[in-house]
């Protein structure tokens, strides 16, 4: 063989093994490194739909996950239970009826080893206040302070007029990030701190079970902590892999599902009983399929002088085919809304609901309207709103009831639907409207403006503020859109009542004043209460089991994208695997360490006022042992003790496999020395030849 050199035989050896150590540095070859084991991946899909931006809390756009799994609050609310599972927090006590102190569990550290501290708490809002993004963005506005009282307790203190909702949520729901991180880097390039992308694997420090593997424009893949502070605690999650690949849109996501290449969904799925023949399960196993979560709305524009009339407003709630929209549009995935703005298909808020309000103004006990479309021309003749000869409405000073337009952005199909259904009835009934669906950019410009006729959108979801979060979403007139109040509604009484809501510890109270707003939004109608929009979530059964579901509620309905959703992790297993749900994730009264917010709200009530002279406090101590299954090599129970402590006064009388760049050592020797021997064959081949 010519040109062959006799250093060939020593040349091939080497190249090969500068080949093999170059593969696991990723230096510049396309060479599929060490894979991703399917069997210990959970893949998910709808959380994630262009490049991922930044894993910095601080940053105006995270990556999936950032907030979910890599950083991790003080406290998880789950509205599905009301109540409060402590987390980096271990217990919080009310110094007075506006001062809270919260506790951190001794054994929270961050991944570098280094402890989580009230230091990190206080320096994280520190650096929020500064740049007005981050940890406790807003919570300015309803607390005077956050700051370590400890190295392992930091104090919140509420303003003045309290709004408790606010106040608990800025004070459980905070989530640190690492002083010794963030602080040189907020020295050295201060707001420019939102740039910082946090994204090398090596330099990353997390709360949570999980950090940064990789990522490229394709994918992002976490991987499990093993020796994460918190597995003496809560055990460790099943999986040991976190994927997520990037689709180009839903339909792509959504058949990588069906292939089973995805295990955890959080996409609109249509006919998604059609693939439960494919191991894929939802919430429900019949209609609706999914929970109902969020309160979607029509949305009125009182710049329309025309549409302002309660009496055409009334009208236009009996035209709605509630029932058609959601059986042809939402294939039956939604439940019409109660016209209360309370979600009442979640028992803790069903209360909320002022069912003889209801039935005096609606004629039924859940403020459900019935399509009727006789009633909605009744409404109007009555109201001395005729029709012309072409059919169009008249009001009384001669306008007509005509021109107007209902959108919603292009490509929501489901919505844009239900727009022309609603349209035509409208038409039905004399008022002129037709459909437009504009790019999402000029629909929304058009909220902010103010400059839309109707519109179908969406308020605030169940929380532990909820119905009020959904009043001053839709009614507060100190709020201006896009952060609510879409529709413009200006009564001078809404924040009167919102804020007494908030500041009150009395549920008779926040009774009494929840009906005060229900009565003014069957007299006005702010806003025409439509569905209750799905949470898409579903998961496969075909890799990993044990997935919380309505016959198995051991957690709530989570899509990956949702917030409360890290507990899921901890509950399923592979398949070929006996499930255990975390015992820990139930409420303290069913042996587990969620604490109802009722439990909190009497915490507060119990408190002594600020300042006063009052007998010293003492500490009542509730403590549970429950079984703890910790997943790592093999699963084992351990028992485990949480302490509450709640300071009150002394009573006078408590297939898709992704490629990541993880380094293998002796593997990677391994295939160094096989090399080796097979380049000094082929030297020695080509030698002899």
């Amino acid at each position: 063989m010519r040109g062959v050199s006799k250093y060939n035989y020593v040349v091939a050896p080497i190249v090969l093994i500068a080949i093999s150590l170059l593969i696991p540095l990723g230096v510049g070859l396309h060479v599929e490194a060490q894979q991703v084991p399917r069997e210990d991946t959970v893949y998910v899909i709808g959380a994630q739909w262009g490049p991922p931006p930044s894993w910095n809390l601080y940053s105006p756009q995270t990556t999936w996950g950032a907030g979910l799994f890599l950083y991790v609050p003080m406290f998880i609310y789950s509205w599905f239970f009301d109540a409060w599972l402590p987390l980096v927090g271990q217990k919080f006590e009310f110094v007075d009826k506006v001062t809270l102190r919260v506790y951190i569990r001794p054994e929270a550290r961050w991944s570098d080893g280094n402890p989580i501290t009230a230091q990190d708490v206080e320096y994280t809002y520190y650096v929020t206040q500064q740049v007005k993004l981050g940890p406790g963005t807003g919570c300015w506005d309803y607390v005077e302070y956050i700051k370590a009282a400890g190295e392992k307790v930091y104090e919140v203190k509420a303003k003045s007029p309290v709004n408790y909702f606010s106040f608990i949520g800025c004070s459980l729901g905070f989530t640190p990030m690492p002083k010794h991180m963030i602080q040189p880097i907020f020295q050295e390039r201060g707001d420019k701190i939102k740039e910082w992308k946090n994204d090398d694997p090596a330099k990353q420090v997390v709360s949570g079970p999980y950090k940064l593997l990789r990522y490229d424009d394709t994918v992002v893949i976490y991987q499990r902590i093993d020796d994460w502070w918190g597995k003496n605690v809560f055990g460790l999650p099943a999986p040991k892999y976190l994927a997520h690949v990037i689709y180009k849109d839903n339909p792509s996501a959504n058949q990588a599902f069906e292939r089973g290449d995805a295990d955890w969904a959080g996409t609109f799925i249509p006919s998604v009983w059609q693939l439960f023949d494919k191991d894929i399960r939802t919430w429900y196993a019949s209609k609706p399929y999914y929970v109902d979560e969020g309160v979607n709305l029509l949305y009125i524009n009182y710049k329309r002088k025309e549409l302002a009339s309660p009496a055409v407003r009334k009208a236009i709630a009996y035209a709605i085919p509630y029932a058609d929209m959601l059986e042809k549009a939402y294939f039956g995935y939604g439940v019409q809304a109660s016209m209360s703005m309370v979600n009442d298909l979640v028992p803790a808020f069903k209360q909320f609901v002022n069912t003889d309000l209801c039935s005096r103004y609606w004629g039924s006990p859940d403020c459900r309207v019935k399509t009727n479309l006789d009633i909605a021309n009744k409404i109007l003749d009555d109201a001395g709103i005729k029709r012309g000869p072409d059919g169009i409405r008249v009001l009384p000073d001669g306008t007509r009831l005509d021109g107007f337009t209902i959108s919603v952005p292009y490509g929501w199909t489901d919505w844009m639907v239900m727009c022309e259904m609603i349209a035509e009835n409208l038409r039905r009934i004399g008022i002129g409207v037709k459909t437009e669906f504009p790019d999402f950019s000029v629909w929304w410009n058009r909220i902010i403006e103010g400059t839309y006729d109707m519109i179908i959108g969406w308020s605030a979801g169940p929380g532990y503020d909820h119905p009020w979060n959904v009043y001053r979403f839709v009614l507060d007139p100190r709020l201006q859109a896009p952060a609510g109040n879409w529709e413009r509604y200006n009564n001078p009484d809404i924040p009167r009542i919102l804020d007494e809501i908030a500041s009150t510890v009395d549920p008779a109270k926040r009774m009494e004043l929840y009906g005060r707003l229900q009565e003014i939004i069957y007299r006005d109608l702010p806003a025409i209460l439509l569905f209750y929009g799905a949470h898409w979530y579903a998961y496969s059964t075909k890799y990993w089991v044990g997935w919380p579901n309505n016959e198995n509620p051991w957690w709530f309905p989570t899509a990956p994208w949702a917030g409360g959703n890290l507990p899921i992790l901890f509950g399923i297993a592979k398949k070929g695997q006996t499930p255990s749900p975390p015992s820990w994730a139930k409420t303290i009264d069913q042996g587990g360490i969620m604490i109802p917010s009722s439990k909190v709200f009497s915490m507060v009530a119990a408190a002594s006022e600020p300042g006063a002279t009052e007998p010293a406090p003492t500490t009542a101590v509730i403590t549970i042992t429950a079984p703890v299954t910790v997943t790592a090599t093999a699963a084992q129970a351990q028992p485990t003790t949480l302490t509450i402590r709640v300071t009150q006064p002394v009573p006078t009388t408590i297939t898709t496999t992704s490629v990541v760049s993880e380094t293998n050592w002796p593997i990677t020797i391994g295939i160094a020395i096989a090399l080796l021997v097979v380049g000094v064959g082929i030297g020695y081949i080509l030698r002899r030849r």
